[in-house]
């Protein structure tokens, strides 16, 4: 009866170590899932705009305001490249995702939106919010992509360009030419 007993305590023991070992491996296997999921919208969450540059409490405040699409992001690193000047904080936001929504352009020295709305039509969210802030939009620079004449139904300053890499530096400088009219 003890050899019984003993055997059975044995397969009991192997039972137990067999299962702490399953839970070991679906332990294992759900960490590293997890730590897959939250790569995954980690990346999917980051942001193609540059972090902000320049000091908070600079003299100089400028809001640069675009879409994610591969000339826009270039253009904005190229203009926030020019305007890091150690006296502009430049903060940017994308548009198209209710970035405008909240922001009140006295807070800022400069506003600048660039937008490629379909048939070179301004994006309803932008002319929502410079409707919005129209009392206080005189700082506001509104550019879109488009090689035709655009007459965009807002009283802001507007200009339209081509989106061509090849010619990325020299729309940049303009744009922030006319950003810094307002600094």
């Amino acid at each position: 009866m003890a050899m019984f007993w003993q055997n059975g305590n044995k397969e009991r023991n192997y039972s137990k170590t067999r299962f702490l070992q399953v839970n070991d491996m679906r332990r294992n296997t759900l960490a590293i899932l997890l730590i897959v999921l939250a790569a995954t919208a980690a990346h999917a969450q980051r942001s193609p705009w540059p972090a902000p540059v320049g000091s908070e409490t600079a003299p100089r405040r400028v809001l640069i305001a675009a879409e994610n699409t591969r000339f826009k992001i270039a253009l904005v690193e190229r203009m926030v490249s020019l305007l890091d000047d150690g006296n502009t904080h430049v903060v940017v936001v994308d548009h198209s995702r209710n970035g405008l929504r909240g922001v009140d352009p006295r807070e800022y020295s400069a506003v600048f939106i660039t937008n490629s709305g379909a048939r070179a039509q301004v994006r309803p969210a932008v002319l929502q919010w410079l409707d919005q802030v129209a009392a206080h939009d005189q700082n506001v620079v509104l550019h879109t992509t488009q090689i035709n004449n655009w007459d965009p139904p807002v009283k802001v300053d507007s200009i339209t360009s081509a989106s061509s890499m090849g010619d990325l530096n020299a729309i940049a400088d303009n744009l922030v030419g006319r950003i810094r009219r307002n600094l």
